[in-house]
């Protein structure tokens, strides 16, 4: 179904709140100038740090902004700044959640498997302990990076810091 020229829906038409206040001689509120500065805020924010690309490049121990090798100084810990394109992570703190993260996906594997195991040839309880500990424990070495990396380029691509200030 097409949308008329003249209906407000219309993709050519300016239907923000702003646009819709002014057409009709009424004075911008406070809070819609707020909006709308927060609008192209996030949309500038959007076209500079693309969040899925963002995402898979951390996810990769990759700068999310130029995605050049080198976001992990060691093991766990994020480099202060790219060496090549200089964008800052120093003033990111991803905390609790790429533990979490790590967490969530190694359970989500892990416990079917476990399961299944013990349905279809029920093997000996330290058979278990022994097969699926040492899995496990591979299997966290492995992710808990790569989560850490996927965190770090989430919360580059949203502008966030990690702590309470935002602001």
């Amino acid at each position: 179904m097409t949308v008329p020229p003249d209906h407000p829906d219309h993709p050519d038409q300016a239907h923000s709140a702003a646009a819709r206040t002014a057409a009709a001689g009424e004075a911008e509120t406070d809070w819609q100038r707020q909006w709308a500065a927060h609008r192209r805020d996030h949309r500038r924010l959007r076209a500079d740090r693309p969040l899925m690309l963002s995402l898979w490049r951390g996810m990769r121990r990759r700068c999310p902004r130029c995605g050049q090798p080198g976001l992990m100084i060691r093991y766990l810990q994020p480099t202060p700044a790219c060496a090549d394109c200089g964008e800052s992570f120093s003033g990111i703190r991803t905390d609790d959640f790429a533990p979490w993260l790590s967490i969530l996906v190694i359970g989500h594997l892990l416990i079917p498997a476990v399961i299944s195991v013990e349905r279809l040839w029920e093997p000996p309880l330290w058979l278990h302990l022994l097969v699926f500990g040492l899995i496990g424990a591979e299997m966290v070495l492995s992710v808990l990076p790569r989560a850490k990396g996927a965190a770090l380029g989430l919360m580059w691509a949203l502008g966030l810091r990690g702590d309470e200030q935002q602001y």
